[in-house]
This record gives structure tokens, C-alpha cells and sequence, in this order.
């Protein structure tokens, strides 16, 4: 029984080391996107927002209106580390990803400034879009998720509701609730919750079995 309970706790310590070399960043303000040639320009990493460039160093993604329709825009440099997830070709369309999918460096990305290619994220509705960034930080591609609301035909109006990123570089999956990017303190109020249960489950497995020995 020791050996079995110094074996879950070195698993669990383990468990904790490779968790800490990674977090998943999460910005969940949100910012609404102008139906106008300038849009929103985001940092994915700071959490930073304007219409206007010059107000955001180190933008990574312009939300816009193309002829009153919603579009991307991305930094051309550094090279091939932006971008949003497309199916397999790089000219696009855009893909609304799907609770489960995962975006990492084997995902198909596009830069594409079209509005023909963001179609699914005009159709009212709840959206999520995989991305890809360069992190000034590390100098390092990071790659997230962007959860979005469209309210109209051509994607306007239009609401960022969030995004979260893995920032070590490695991938991310598309939570199961994929409309709404979970606080940092839900899910630590989470495993409270889980460690509360599991010491009581234990307080009153432990009653019971003494009861039984005494009988």
C-alpha cells in the first residue's frame, strides 16, 4: 500500500512538473469589431487593442470591414508565423473549428485578407477561430484559439469573446464548450471543488471501515 501511494504521488508530482513548463494564456474582454476599413487591431499576447496600428506594437491579428464584410488581416513579418486555420489549402476559406479539433504546427494556416474566404464567420452565430502568432517574448510560434459572435449576414456586428493560447509553442485543443474561453479562477475553483469531494469521500470511507472493524 505504500509503495502504491509513493508511486501516486510521484506520478502527480510528475504530472505538475510537465504542467509547469507550459501555460495556456487566456484574455476573455470583450472588444467589439468597428465595421470599418481600419477594424480592430489585436495583440494576442498583451491582450492590447485599437483601431489604429501605431496604438498596438506588435499586432497580431486586424479584424475588419471589407465592403461592409467581416475579413482578416495579419502582419506580413516574421514570415510564416501568422495566420488563421484553413482545411488544407493556403488560400483559404477560413475554418469555424469544432470542440475537439486541435491547432498546432500540423494545422494549414492562411493569411489571406479576403472576404470571400472568412464566409463561416459571417453567419450569425457563435465562431471560433484557430491562429497562430509570432511571441515577441520567447521568439517562439505560439497557437490559440479565437471565440467570436456574429450578429449579422456579412459578420457584422461583430464580438471578440476571447482567445487563449499555449505558450511554449506546442498545441492546443478547442475546449468542448467552444463559444466561451474558461476564466483561470473557474477552473481553479474547479479542482478546489474536486480536492474538497475527494477528502470527504476518504473522511467517510475511513469512518466506515472502522465501524466494520469494531464490529
Amino acid at each position: 500500500m505504500k509503495a502504491t501511494f509513493l508511486t501516486a504521488v510521484t506520478a502527480a508530482l510528475l504530472v505538475s512538473a510537465s504542467s509547469a513548463t507550459a501555460t495556456v494564456v487566456v484574455f476573455s474582454t470583450p472588444i467589439n469589431v468597428p465595421n470599418t476599413f481600419a477594424g480592430v487591431y489585436v495583440n494576442l499576447l498583451t491582450g492590447a487593442s485599437s483601431i489604429t496600428p501605431a496604438a498596438v506594437p506588435g499586432w497580431d491579428i486586424d479584424l475588419w470591414g471589407s465592403s461592409n464584410t467581416l475579413a482578416f488581416f495579419w502582419p506580413a513579418a516574421p514570415a510564416s508565423t501568422t495566420g488563421g486555420v484553413v482545411a488544407g489549402l493556403t488560400t483559404g476559406p477560413y475554418l469555424d473549428l469544432a470542440p475537439g479539433a486541435v491547432v498546432s504546427a500540423g494545422s494549414t494556416f492562411t493569411t489571406t485578407a479576403s472576404n470571400t474566404q472568412t464566409a463561416a464567420f459571417q453567419v450569425p452565430g457563435s465562431h471560433t477561430l484557430g491562429f497562430r502568432f509570432f511571441n515577441e517574448s520567447t521568439n517562439t510560434v505560439n497557437y490559440g484559439y479565437m471565440t467570436t459572435i456574429s450578429e449579422g449576414a456579412t459578420g457584422f456586428p461583430h464580438t471578440i469573446t476571447g482567445w487563449a493560447f499555449e505558450d511554449s509553442g506546442g498545441a492546443i485543443t478547442i475546449p468542448s464548450v467552444s463559444g466561451a474561453v474558461p476564466e483561470p479562477a473557474t477552473w481553479a475553483m474547479m479542482l478546489m471543488g474536486f480536492g474538497a469531494i475527494g477528502a470527504a469521500m476518504r473522511r467517510r470511507r475511513a469512518t466506515t471501515l472502522r465501524v466494520s472493524y469494531s464490529t
